[in-house]
């Protein structure tokens, strides 16, 4: 039997031809898909205005530009949400836990005032509600806003009692009278140490030079009520705000402190003042553009209103009857009723039922 018959068995091996052919074909697939992943990143994305957006648009990759109007929220879910407006109208960004912890660790947590460009695919239900899903927190590019002090909005401010070791790591505000100031000595890399009291409870807020030196150098006044947001760290065992951004602290006019209280002890002459009111929500009604939840504590009940414009449905999700909530929210008076009308997500947190 001449050499050019093939052999069966367990002995049989391809032709070489063949297994050259099948390596080339993996090569070639292999390099396709690192150019399809090339070319979906450094692509040329088309730039979208939110009023020209419509149906027939669901699913497509396109950027977006604009200011932010709502501070990013991270869900304990893991997920991240803001909202820009691009001049043309407001859309919802969304993003996973994934994006979520980018930012976070790279401290460009988009907040209100901030510029920002953003790509990602559209999502547009039929009832024309959109969104966009960034799937890299590298394709958002990020413009820090000086805010405007005067016209600040004051976020639902943690109370300095509550802010503890456990919220590691967790963006809080908080609001307090400024009792003492530590600053460093001259070549020192130790932070300043400004020191709140609220309510008998006493909070260190820290930053460093870099901060200082965008505060014009210069530190406001013991018996000041300052406004400082940043991340709950916790130093030779004692818990710290560390601030690191001069726009988070800021010295707050005792007209827009917010106003501890009981509902029943809330006034309709008050109108304009921001309360802080803790209660159990009960049923709540649908309104042409919001929804509105009666509130109630021990002495009495009152509403708060969540326009869709200002607090979208998805951050409303964690609301329903029977929920505890804190809120902090001018009041207003309408057609005899006490209302609450919160400004964004952060002024509001669920609270542990007691």
């Amino acid at each position: 039997m001449g050499d050019d018959y093939p052999v069966y068995g367990p002995q049989v091996k391809r032709p070489l031809r063949v297994r050259v052919l099948q390596l080339a074909s993996v090569i070639l697939a292999v390099a396709g898909l690192i150019l399809l992943y090339f070319y979906s990143i450094h692509r040329d994305i088309p730039v979208v205005k939110v009023a020209e957006i419509n149906p027939a648009m669901n699913f497509a990759y396109v950027r977006i530009t604009g200011e932010v109007i709502r501070d990013a929220y991270v869900f304990k879910s893991g997920g991240v949400v803001f909202t820009l407006n691009d001049g043309s109208g407001d859309i919802a960004v969304m993003g996973g836990r994934a994006q979520a912890e980018a930012l976070q660790r790279a401290g460009r947590l988009p907040y209100v005032g901030d510029r920002v460009e953003v790509a990602g695919s559209l999502s547009v239900s039929a009832d024309q509600e959109i969104k966009l899903r960034m799937q890299s927190a590298d394709q958002m590019i990020l413009q820090r806003k000086r805010s405007d002090t005067s016209s600040a909005i004051m976020l639902n401010p943690v109370p300095l009692a509550e802010v503890s070791a456990a919220q590691k790591d967790e963006r809080i505000s908080i609001v307090g009278t400024l009792r003492n100031i530590q600053i460093p000595g001259p070549g020192s890399k130790a932070p300043y140490v400004l020191t709140l009291e609220r309510d008998g409870a006493e909070l260190e807020v820290v930053f460093w030079d870099k901060v200082f030196q965008k505060l014009e150098k210069t530190l406001p006044m013991p018996g000041k009520i300052i406004s400082a947001s940043g991340k709950v760290d916790v130093y030779k065992g004692k818990v710290q705000l560390k601030v690191w951004d001069d726009a988070d602290l800021h010295e707050v006019p005792e007209a827009q402190m917010p106003i501890k209280a009981s509902i029943a002890d809330i006034r309709a002459e008050q109108e304009g003042a921001v309360f802080t009111v803790t209660g159990t929500l009960g049923e709540p009604r649908s309104i042409p553009g919001g929804v509105c939840y009666p509130i109630r504590d021990e002495t009495g009940d009152m509403a708060v209103l969540f326009w869709d414009k200002k607090v979208s449905g998805e951050e409303r999700d964690a609301l329903e009857e029977g929920v505890r909530l804190r809120v902090t929210a001018p009041l207003v008076a309408y057609k005899g009723t006490l209302e609450l009308i919160p400004e964004n997500i952060g002024a509001f947190s669920v609270e542990m039922n007691e």
